[in-house]
């Protein structure tokens, strides 16, 4: 019997070395413990006719397989006709094809239709192989259909793979309506590839509603078929919602979603209070998408929102213009098709890409509802100014002046009869400037709109936080009996204590009683004055505190300044470094955020370009084109009162660098983070990676926690986002943030004279007496939209986390704290 087994017995060598087993000693040691090793070989054991030998040699093999493989191997055991050559072919193929533990569960769930014969179960180990995530979850679940044979399933692995993700999410909803059978499966497949992903999306969600029949299924992709993305993500989004059934959902479809804006905007007359809170509620949360769209509009951008540059364009082909004209919307092709294909310049066509464009922009507001244009006017600084000023309000503008008389409490009573987004959409309005396009003068109707702000504003500490954030902008606005009436109301709030943020309304008044008496007639004061007898003054000072002596230990002040490889990132980065070497600093290279590991050689030419961009400061614009291409940082040195001052530049130059950059920022001890350039990129400059060093365990809470850090957003922004950031840094961040827009004649000499005061003076000084040394920056009210440390809201995120923190510690019901 020796002598026949020479063959394999090689062979199990050649196994072994590939696996790098440990001894026949440990590994007999080993498999004792092994739960999986046991389990697997208990089912090749069961195969028939298996000698001693072969058990043993099948023993050794298997304790080298990995999890998923036994798993594998333990299905095709079970299949009849396997022996031992057939075994081994199966271990070679799993020691070479290495299936994902999804992989393997689509495995198992094909293995266990029947009629798996050995000539498919073996070949199937490839083809699965073959399988995406997603494609792999709707292969799972088409394998659960009757009438679905082993060798049809397989076949629908080449169909799954060319869905992507979003169209096989579709898929997967359609495949989990009872009742469905393969031949419908399949013929919604070819249905599902016609679409884009928005209306994939609406699927998906449609078809996974409780009580949904494949009869109503059908229907409604003919319908969904139909709608432009942007009524398809409203669609999808508002089939999500909770407790939402098959009826209602055909419902919507019908009666809204399918008809052109117009006729939506009469039907939205027509529904009940309840259906309209629903839409509204949807609208605002699927915003992001639509706010997305219409803010890349701004000019001609990639599919990432990036702007392409000018001499970029210049660059592209007549056909790469014509497609990215082809990527506008059919209104707007149609509208400027014949002017695009008569022009013969490449200028020529550029700049009538650019008017599309700015069209396209326009078009895309008018094809929205007002209702859904006030769901997207709420988020606020979500939307660049001139989305929100110049494309967004007009339209919504017109809209109130032609179906309720220019009035906007009937609008609001009627869009928004649950006052969910009243106190954001007027606070919006009146931080970008534009309450007074639509506020009335009638100081009772001004009151009765203040009603709806209170109630909207004062739901949660978020909704308070940011309340705060635009409070002054109402105050400057409302009429004296208006602002009386608001007081008073929040006055009423603040003095019930049955609410957690009864303090931070608490705080929102004395703050203005303290710092803008002038905003507040005589009354109003002696109000508020009244409220602080009764509950007493809270003590802002301790928020005011600064971490500079922490700072100055080392004798250094270190800042990194990420600026995004575009037109918009070139012109900071320029101004910046202008601004810089105008005042004395000293252009060198940074070598802590130097990335790479440079040659001599590499050192030495970038030497010589920042030599030649510090000296002139001519050459600014190729040494950032050079940094651009090449991942290293330049610093600008000087030194204050003793302390150097050391502010580094960086260009962004994708995740992996970012993220290296971000550790440096952390674990190096530096007091500054810049990021310039447009809001869209602060996601990819802080907040991903940021999040992915976190998850994967390369900083801790610890690491973030050891030291109190300093944000200078210089791109428009949000209190949103100021709350992410603050919640990020766990609390440990004070931040310069622009509720408006960014400017970088706010942002060059803030960054600059903030070092430069902090070197020069005493280290116990406070937020406010910062605030009054950079005063000179915001004259003449620019950058009025900034918040700074130690203003209001960034008082109240630290009170609030303070608060939050007690109750972590008590144990606390939120709900249950008093005021």
């Amino acid at each position: 019997m020796n002598l026949a087994f020479p063959q394999f017995r090689i062979t199990a060598i050649a196994l072994l070395l590939a696996i790098a087993f440990h001894s026949a000693g440990h590994a007999a040691r080993s498999r004792i413990y092994d739960a999986s090793w046991q389990t697997t070989y208990d089912a090749y054991r069961q195969i028939p006719c298996l000698t001693q030998e072969e058990l043993e040699f099948g023993a050794q093999v298997i304790l080298g397989l990995d999890y998923n493989s036994r798993r594998l191997f333990r299905q095709i055991s079970r299949v009849e006709g396997i022996d031992f050559p057939r075994s081994r072919e199966v271990w070679s193929l799993l020691l070479n094809t290495r299936l994902s533990y999804e992989q393997v569960l689509c495995y198992e769930q094909w293995s266990s239709l029947s009629g798996v014969t050995l000539d498919l179960a073996i070949p199937a180990l490839t083809e699965i192989k073959a399988l995406g995530y997603e494609a792999g979850k709707s292969f799972k679940l088409y394998s659960t259909l009757s009438r679905v044979t082993p060798g049809h399933a397989l076949k629908t692995i080449p169909l799954l793979n060319q869905l992507n993700n979003i169209q096989n999410q579709a898929l997967q909803g359609l495949l989990s309506v009872q009742g469905i059978s393969a031949e419908e499966a399949l013929d919604n497949i070819g249905r599902i590839t016609r679409m884009h992903d928005h209306q994939a999306r609406a699927v998906g969600s449609f078809a996974r509603l409780p009580g949904m029949t494949m009869a109503q299924v059908k229907d409604a992709m003919d319908l969904i078929l139909l709608l432009n993305p942007d009524n398809a993500w409203n669609a999808g989004t508002l089939f999500r919602s909770d407790n939402m059934t098959a009826e209602e959902g055909w419902f919507w479809l019908v009666a809204y979603f399918a008809n052109p804006t117009p006729i939506q905007e009469l039907q939205f007359r027509t529904l009940s209070d309840k259906q309209k809170d629903t839409l509204v509620r949807a609208m605002y949360s699927g915003g992001t998408e639509l706010i997305w769209n219409i803010n890349n509009l701004h000019a001609v951008t990639d599919w990432y929102g990036l702007e392409i540059s000018n001499a970029e364009l210049q660059g592209y082909s007549v056909k790469q213009l014509q497609d990215r004209f082809a990527m506008l919307s059919p209104r707007v092709c149609s509208r400027f098709s014949d002017r695009f294909s008569q022009v013969g310049s490449s200028s020529a066509r550029i700049a009538l890409l650019k008017e599309a464009t700015a069209a396209d922009r326009v078009e895309t507001a008018r094809q929205l509802t007002s209702a859904n244009i006030y769901a997207l006017l709420a988020q606020g600084s979500e939307l660049y100014d001139s989305s929100f000023r110049n494309i967004l309000v007009p339209v919504l503008q017109e809209h109130v002046a032609r179906d309720f008389a220019n009035n906007l409490l009937l609008f609001l009573k009627d869009t928004d009869p649950g006052n969910q987004l009243v106190s954001s959409f007027i606070v919006s309005l009146a931080q970008k400037g534009k309450m007074t396009v639509f506020f009335p003068d009638n100081p009772r109707e001004q009151e009765q709109i203040l009603e709806l702000v209170s109630e909207s504003a004062f739901k949660d500490e978020d909704s308070v936080i940011l309340f705060s954030a635009t409070f002054m902008h109402l105050l400057e606005v409302l009429a004296p009996s208006a602002r009386t009436y608001l007081l008073s109301r929040m006055i009423r709030q603040a003095d019930s204590g049955a609410v957690s943020y009864a303090r931070l309304i608490r705080v929102i008044l004395q703050y203005y009683l303290e710092e803008f008496p002038e905003l507040l007639g005589g009354g109003d004061k002696d109000m508020i004055a009244g409220l602080i007898a009764r509950h007493g003054a809270i003590n802002l000072h301790p928020y005011q505190v600064t971490p500079f002596t922490e700072w100055k230990e080392d004798g250094v002040l270190r800042s990194i300044s990420v600026f995004h490889p575009d037109d918009d990132g070139r012109d900071s980065f320029l101004s910046n470094a202008r601004t810089l070497l105008a005042s004395g600093y000293r252009l060198t290279l940074s070598e802590e955020f130097t990335l790479d590991s440079l040659s001599a050689q590499q050192i030495q030419q970038i030497r010589g370009q920042i030599r030649n961009a510090g000296g002139s400061g001519q050459d600014l614009s190729s040494l950032f084109a050079s940094m651009r291409r090449n991942p290293f940082a330049v610093s600008f040195v000087r030194t204050v009162n003793g302390l150097t001052i050391n502010h580094a530049a960086f260009v962004y130059s994708g995740e992996q660098n970012q993220e290296q950059l971000m550790a440096r920022f952390i674990l190096g001890g530096s007091e500054m983070f810049a990021q310039r350039g447009h809001s869209y990129w602060r996601s990819e400059q802080i907040t991903e990676p940021l999040a992915r060093l976190m998850k994967a365990g390369r900083l801790s809470e610890a690491n973030l926690q050891a030291k109190q850090r300093f944000l200078s957003l210089g791109s428009c922004g949000g209190v949103k986002s100021y709350t992410h950031l603050s919640q990020m840094f766990l609390g440990h961040v004070d931040i310069l943030a622009t509720i408006g827009t960014g400017l970088a004649n706010i942002n060059d000499p803030y960054n600059k004279n903030f070092f430069e005061i902090i070197a020069g003076k005493p280290s116990a000084i406070s937020w406010k007496v910062v605030a009054g040394e950079l005063a000179f920056i915001f004259e003449r009210g620019q950058g009025r939209d900034y918040l700074q440390p130690g203003t209001l809201p960034a008082i109240m995120h630290k009170i609030l986390d303070e608060e939050k923190a007690a109750r972590r510690k008590e144990g606390a019901d939120p709900g249950q704290q008093s005021g």
